[in-house]
């Protein structure tokens, strides 16, 4: 048997304790399957004090602990590093002076390679190395090896995704359960599938650096993440989705990438009514989806768990294995084409609107006036009965209309003094 493959490892939470889990699990398969052993020999945490009971449960021989980075990410005695710490800036220190050093690198970390990518992918390219960041979108989902290799002979034409257990869990709750957002935000927090700082969940910055590594994947190019339109579910309420269903709609956050015309390409995550007989609407719960369109295989769906420590665990030792066998991951070059670009302005979407009106003679036809005078033609309108001169919500399902006109055209709308307050709008979207 040859000489075990030494690891480093830098973090040990919530997801390296669930990597340690799975490699002592699984050693004496893995042993069998590349003829030598994985062994973790170094982990970086932030504090020595604290007790560890889990490495001296998963790990044997234990593993030296240190807090300085530069121990394994330059340290003659690892082979390979392994990067579960979580953060943004830092972690593109250790990853690039890792690959500078001579060692392949795991990490889950999509944050860093959203922002951080280009030097990151050049990096590995100047030096000969691997960069493998499977467990960064949707944890346990295998998308990344799906698109660098199954769909190889496919020309991915767009993806819709759930990417964000989080937010998927919060509109899971406010429809099944008639929950309020801040209600359902709660007890996400609360069984552990929300931060207590959730806004970079809820917000839909999370589901944008998700976007760009598929965006950059599917393109051969690089999508960086601030240039994906984002917009989160905060606003979203129990009427929306009361709203939807009588439509026969469902509100999911999604991950739009589309092909257009000219080979340009739009990329965007928003809160979406989609059709309830679409297979991604079924997707509940923390549960992840992708929903892949190929000129080839067609549509396709991949489902499953996107966070958690052994669903993320599981595509970092999957990762793990790919590099101990020497396999090569495709290799983002800095130097790559630049796309085209589809900017949320010029897209046209069917739409959802919601208008909270004072229920007078003649206020709903001033409305449709100015809506047809801006251009935007309307498929259907949904009053309730209320009491005269009380506030009423008025919703409207627009035919396809650009994205620039439909908010100019609401902004108007305020301004006249029609709406009691801002209309909450939802992109509707068709699935091809």
């Amino acid at each position: 048997m040859k000489e075990p493959l030494r690891i480093g490892m830098i973090g040990c939470g919530t997801v390296g304790t669930g990597v340690l889990e799975l490699l002592h699990r699984r050693a004496g398969e893995f042993a069998g399957l590349l003829g030598r052993d994985l062994r973790v020999v170094r982990i970086v945490v932030r504090d020595l004090s604290r007790s560890r009971p889990q490495i001296a449960e998963f790990a044997s021989p234990p593993p030296e602990l240190s807090d300085t980075p530069a121990n394994v990410t330059g340290a003659d005695d690892v082979d390979l590093v392994v990067e579960v710490a979580g953060g943004v800036d830092a972690p593109r220190d250790w990853i690039v002076d890792a690959l500078r050093n001579g060692h392949d690198v795991v990490t889950a970390n999509k944050a860093t390679l959203a922002f951080h990518g280009r030097e990151i992918f050049g990096t590995a390219q100047e030096t000969g190395r691997h960069v493998f960041y499977e467990a960064s979108v949707a944890a346990a989902i295998p998308i990344i090896e799906s698109l660098e290799s199954a769909l190889v002979a496919n020309q991915i034409g767009q993806i819709h995704a759930i990417l964000n257990g989080t937010c998927n869990y919060i509109l899971t709750q406010m429809e099944r359960e008639q929950k309020d957002y801040a209600d359902a935000l709660r007890e996400a927090q609360e069984k552990g599938f929300a931060e207590a700082d959730p806004a970079l969940d809820v917000g839909g910055d999370d589901t944008a650096h998700k976007l760009a590594l598929l965006g950059s994947l599917i393109t051969r190019s690089f999508v960086d993440a601030d240039s994906v339109y984002t917009d989160g579910i905060t606003a979203i309420t129990r009427d929306d989705i009361a709203f939807g269903e009588q439509m026969g709609y469902r509100i999911k956050l999604l991950a739009i990438a589309r092909r257009g015309a000219d080979d340009a390409w739009e990329f965007r995550v928003h809160p979406t009514m989609i059709s309830r007989s679409e297979v991604i609407a079924e997707v509940s719960d923390e549960f992840n989806a992708v929903h892949v369109q190929g000129d080839a295989v067609g549509p396709m769906l991949l489902y499953g768990k996107g966070a958690g420590s052994l669903p993320t665990a599981s595509s970092v030792v999957a990762d793990i294995v790919r590099a101990a066998k020497g396999d090569s991951r495709f290799a983002l070059s800095p130097d790559l084409r630049e796309i085209k670009r589809i900017e949320i302005d010029e897209i046209e979407l069917r739409h959802y609107v919601r208008m909270t009106v004072l229920d007078r003679p003649g206020v709903l036809g001033r409305i449709t006036s100015v809506l047809g005078e801006c251009g935007i033609s309307i498929a259907s309108i949904h009053q309730p009965e209320a009491k005269t001169d009380h506030p009423v919500p008025v919703v409207l399902v627009t035919h396809e209309t650009k994205e620039e006109v439909i908010a100019q055209s609401l902004e108007e709308l305020h301004r006249a003094g029609l709406l009691t307050e801002p209309a909450t709008r939802i992109r509707i979207e068709e699935f091809a």
